[in-house]
């Protein structure tokens, strides 16, 4: 038997396993869940609720990137303090500032998804 049919046949042994224990191995799965803000079980009910988990969901991700763009400006105003080239005042206010927004828009998120979950 050459090298390349002892890689078909290797391969075609793989996929026949792969094809038949698809079955075997989905039995023991739950069933998946709809959306939680999902009112009804109608398709028009369903899509709502992915919309608003989406825009709950779009809101956490605001929230990280606040998070993100905030230690970043801190992180970059704590070089420029070490470089002489800007003051630990504009670093204290930027950090109290930074919190602030931080807290800002976590709290608005909260509100945003109690508003469309509940």
């Amino acid at each position: 038997m050459s090298y390349l049919s002892r890689i078909r046949h290797l391969a075609a042994r793989v996929m026949l396993v792969g094809l038949s224990g698809n079955a075997t191995a989905r039995a023991g799965l739950p069933t998946p869940e709809g959306p939680k803000s999902s009112t009804d079980s109608s398709f028009y009910g369903q899509m709502s609720g992915y919309l608003n988990d989406g825009i709950v969901l779009g809101g956490l991700i605001l929230a990280a990137v606040a998070m993100l763009a905030v230690g970043n400006a801190i992180i970059a105003t704590f070089a420029e303090v070490r470089d002489n080239k800007a003051t630990w005042a504009k670093f204290g206010m930027l950090c109290v500032v930074g919190v602030i927004l931080i807290v800002t828009v976590i709290w608005l998120a909260a509100q945003a998804a109690t508003v469309l979950l509940g």
